[in-house]
């Protein structure tokens, strides 16, 4: 009898089919509000508000997530509430334009920043934070130099930067909107991280992916040395696993988001001579 064999299980689907329902009165969105699929999503925010305030990536009532459910329709976190303690029955429900459709407790401002995300770049649930290391560049007006890691280059691209705007503004939302075609993970100057994706589980592994890597870039820079990117091949592999995931590289992008770091110029590893 051949050992010869495998099983091929299929990848969990998190993206909840939000073209498939389009409730219009108010008696219909108030009974969508409540059925269970929905139920379930509100859940799913909740647990990712509570995985952001103990990874301190929020801290006070900040950071806001959303979840589009309907052609006109998104869930979101409500204002003024701590993510980690925030109940189901907090959560809100909201239309394309901002407008407060279902929900106890007032929504978030900012979730118009998330719509226009949404939008624009065609994202399904969006994250935003103030994580600590990621906060560490974009006070400065940084982003983290890509072409060092797999994981970053794959997950992140080449992270964008949003002009300031005041929270919760037209103008910021614009600024995101625009910065989003370069990459779904977007620093917003001296306020925090904006991150798009398919799903909010997605949107929570981006946000933790950029803290863990401006994380891993900031403690490199404590050995007084350059940096080292990896070779263009290396890069045009990262990029092409990007693609097969599903996820944008933007057309004529450059491999390298820059040649420099901290006052250094960066290394190759293909440049670099070995003994």
């Amino acid at each position: 009898m051949s050992e010869d064999w495998s099983i091929h299980p299929p990848l969990p689907d998190y993206v909840f089919p939000w073209e498939q329902h389009d409730p219009q009165t108010r008696e219909e969105v108030e009974t969508f509000f409540n059925a269970p699929e929905i139920t379930a999503l509100k859940e799913r925010i909740v647990d990712i508000g509570q995985r952001m305030w103990k990874r301190e990536y929020v801290d006070g009532n900040g950071g806001n997530i959303s979840i589009r459910v309907s052609r006109n329709l998104v869930l979101c976190s409500p204002t003024l509430c701590s993510k980690g303690f925030m109940k189901v029955e907090d959560i809100c429900l909201v239309d394309l334009d901002g407008r407060q459709k279902a929900g106890i407790r007032p929504s978030t401002s900012e979730v118009k920043t998330h719509i226009a995300m949404m939008r624009e770049v065609g994202v399904n649930s969006c994250i935003h934070a103030h994580p600590p290391c990621c906060n560490a560049f974009l006070f400065a007006g940084l982003v983290p130099p890509s072409g060092i890691n797999p994981e970053a280059d794959i997950f992140l691209g080449h992270i964008a930067l949003a002009s300031y705007g005041t929270p919760g503004s037209p103008a910021t939302a614009a600024a995101v909107a625009r910065a989003a075609h370069q990459s779904t993970v977007v620093f917003m100057e001296n306020h925090g991280v904006i991150t798009g994706a398919r799903h909010v589980e997605e949107a929570f592994w981006f946000m933790e992916s950029a803290d863990a890597y401006c994380r891993m870039v900031l403690l490199s820079g404590l050995h007084k040395a350059p940096l080292n990117q990896v070779p263009e091949e290396g890069v045009r592999d990262f990029l092409a696993i990007r693609k097969s995931m599903g996820y944008a590289v933007p057309e004529g992008q450059p491999l390298y988001n820059t040649a420099s770091y901290a006052g250094y110029a960066l290394g190759r590893l293909d440049q670099k001579s070995r003994t």
